[in-house]
């Protein structure tokens, strides 16, 4: 795949020629933006082009040599992957250090600092880096205080406040922007499996740019319930008339498995992120494709905040931003296995609190 089939991230692509030409490529990087923007995509190409043996132009890749092939198919043995297992609320510690009785001998922070096989250098990629926990980013602060010669680590979450501190301050932040309407559709009707009762153009607009996204929006049931919750924040009492129950059954319809649930509750959360970031635009005056499919429902909410709660556009930006700041605290809950029955009323409570002007006051 050539680089131009990685959509809408030209400028992400024109830093890494940049530097690369410059010989200033960093250590370490941490890949931002929604899921489904094709970060994962970008850093793999990226992984090719740096490991690739026959190259004539910088950030190139051939797609022919053996390197490249290996990229391709991911095994090429100087390059990890790491990712959240589907079953696991984390990023297993085994992953980083190596299990309790080769601690140090396997693993990431192991491997990267061996000799390089037959790419030049160690490039390693850890996707869902939102589900590292304390003590995962604590294994890591020594490969990023003193990385191997020659090695690259990216790390890809879905935001900055999502991840750990230390890992922000010792990462060089890239930000992807969402894709846009009309190349989420194309990339849809390029899936032969896709099976959905939507039409695709329907699934754009609700996906905030991110394919990942819009496929979990496929499934009807999903589809609706997001309406509902979008019409459930517009009322800026989300919660009320026993809206909690909806989004337990939602939760609920995702069978026995508690990773599917925990899954859905991260999602409720994306949603509700999604609407808030729409609030502020749409209170600041902000253009923004991303709020278009859900205008109506912003309107109504800021008429409510303004008229009923004598709300300036100022302070409704600072309720959603606040409203945002509880919604990753509700996700980061659910990861450490909170019962969501648990944490979803004061979640709501919380939120409808700040969106009526009352004291931002975390419960």
């Amino acid at each position: 795949m050539p680089w131009s089939e990685i959509l809408n991230h030209r400028s992400a692509l024109e830093r890494f020629q940049k530097s690369v030409a410059n010989n200033r490529l960093a250590s370490t990087y941490l890949f931002v933006g929604k899921n489904g923007v094709g970060k994962h995509l970008f850093a793999l190409k990226l992984a090719q082009a740096l490991l690739c043996e026959g190259n004539t132009e910088p950030l190139t890749p051939c797609g022919t040599c053996p390197s490249c092939a290996q990229v391709s198919a991911q095994t090429h043995p100087d390059l990890i992957l790491v990712s959240k297992p589907a079953d696991k609320a984390f990023i297993p510690l085994e992953f980083f250090i190596g299990k309790p009785e080769h601690r140090r001998q396997t693993g990431l922070c192991h491997e990267i600092g061996l000799k390089p096989f037959r790419g030049g250098r160690k490039i390693a990629i850890i996707d869902d880096a939102d589900f590292l926990n304390i003590e995962g980013a604590n294994s890591l602060l020594k490969t990023l205080e003193e990385p191997p010669a020659s090695s690259l680590l990216i790390l890809i979450g879905s935001s900055e406040q999502k991840q750990i501190s230390t890992i922000v301050s010792r990462s060089q932040t890239v930000r992807f922007g969402r894709l846009t309407d009309e190349e989420v559709a194309s990339i849809l009707g390029s899936m032969k499996d896709l099976e959905t009762t939507t039409p695709l153009e329907d699934l754009a607009a609700a996906s905030g740019g991110s394919v990942s996204r819009a496929v979990e929006l496929a499934d009807d049931e999903t589809y609706l319930f997001r309406q509902s919750f979008m019409s459930a924040m517009a009322s800026i009492d989300p919660g009320k008339d026993a809206f909690v129950g909806e989004v337990l059954a939602f939760l609920d319809a995702a069978g026995k498995d508690s990773a599917k649930k925990r899954d859905r509750l991260v999602m409720v959360g994306d949603f509700a992120i999604e609407f808030l970031r729409g609030l502020i635009s749409f209170a600041l005056g902000t253009n923004s494709n991303e709020i278009e499919s859900m205008a109506n429902g912003l309107d109504s909410a800021v008429n409510l905040m303004q008229t009923r709660k004598r709300m300036s556009g100022q302070q409704i930006a600072e309720a959603a931003s606040y409203s945002i700041e509880r919604t990753i605290r509700l996700q980061s809950d659910v990861r450490t296995n909170a019962t969501p029955a648990n944490i979803i009323p004061p979640w709501f409570r919380d939120v409808a609190r700040a969106l009526h002007g009352e004291a931002l006051i975390v419960g």
